[in-house]
């Protein structure tokens, strides 16, 4: 059969669109059917995610949130504990088109159990509440892809969720520190404070818990912070920033740690990490957002090349 130039070229583009395509779809399902995990059901989580959003009146609401902060809006609703760890691991791929595609891993580890331990053998059991106070709730892991779409910042595509043992939890590292332990924070980098505040914006969801900010906010402002988001205009913008060019598949790149209530004041304290710089000059760096008692500490980190 003799086919026209014009019917083999469109042959031979929806041939090599296809192939193009592959291996994002690949990735996608490797990364959220990975060993252990299940599928979540996404119609489902969205719904959580409505429910969390203040203004339902606008035609996106949530629109202008980035994918960061949607999945750890999700996983912290997975486990009823104002006392947690929290590991981000995040990478990204970029369609043919442009879009960005974010993977995500969100380790979430209820640390109720460890801080009962420490209480009821520094105070005694007797004089400690139940366990079932301190929170609720088993470790969870849970790996999203996002995109944008139109005017929403990042539609959630894929998710998928498992239980962590605390076997495994005993074992696992967070940011180089054990998971599991309370006493293991962030203060083996040699931070620099930094004068100044990050801009307010209106609410777009419960960014206070527990009299602390919560997580998901905290990543915000750190997103502000380093110009993964923009404020300037008064309203919150999520803008992702650049690709690294020395990425390579959904491998991750980007890094946030999150201690939530782990002492004796009312605290948060979140670090996001940046790696594979497109920077002569640095190879990494690092904002920290420090929060006890209602008093924020901005603080900076890097690593030169």
């Amino acid at each position: 059969m003799i086919r026209t130039a014009a019917a083999t070229a469109a042959i031979l583009l929806a041939t090599t669109t296809l192939a193009a395509a592959q291996p994002l779809d690949q990735a996608i399902h490797d990364f959220i059917y990975a060993q252990g995990f299940a599928a979540e059901d996404i119609p489902g989580l969205e719904v959580r995610l409505i429910d969390q959003w203040f203004d339902l009146t606008v035609t996106t609401p949530g629109g202008t949130v980035g994918p960061l902060e949607k999945a750890m809006l999700i996983a912290d609703k997975s486990i009823e504990s104002g006392r947690t760890r929290t590991a981000i691991a995040y990478g990204e791929m970029i369609a043919e088109n442009g879009a960005p595609y974010s993977f995500i891993e969100v380790r979430h580890y209820n640390m109720a159990a460890v801080i009962h331990a420490e209480t009821a053998d520094a105070y005694g059991i007797e004089n400690t509440a139940p366990v079932e106070e301190f929170g609720r709730g088993p470790h969870m892991a849970w790996r999203f892809v996002f995109t944008p779409e139109m005017n929403n910042a990042a539609i959630l595509l894929e998710a998928s969720s498992r239980i962590i043992s605390d076997k495994e939890a005993s074992k696992a590292d967070c940011m180089g520190r054990p998971c599991l332990d309370p006493y293991a924070g962030f203060d083996t980098v040699e931070w620099t404070e930094i004068e100044g505040q990050v801009a307010d914006w209106p609410e777009l969801y419960a960014t206070q818990s527990d009299e602390t900010s919560t997580p998901a906010h905290a990543i915000a402002q750190l997103a502000v912070f380093g110009f993964w988001a923009n404020a300037e205009s008064g309203d919150y913008q999520w803008t992702g920033g650049e690709h690294p060019e020395a990425a390579r598949g959904a491998e991750p790149y980007r890094f946030i740690g999150i201690d939530r209530n782990l002492g004796q004041e009312a605290s948060i304290d979140a670090v996001w990490q940046e790696t594979l710089l497109n920077d002569d000059a640095l190879s990494e760096i690092a904002f920290r957002r420090a929060e006890v008692g209602g008093t924020v500490y901005l603080m900076r980190s890097s690593v030169s090349r």
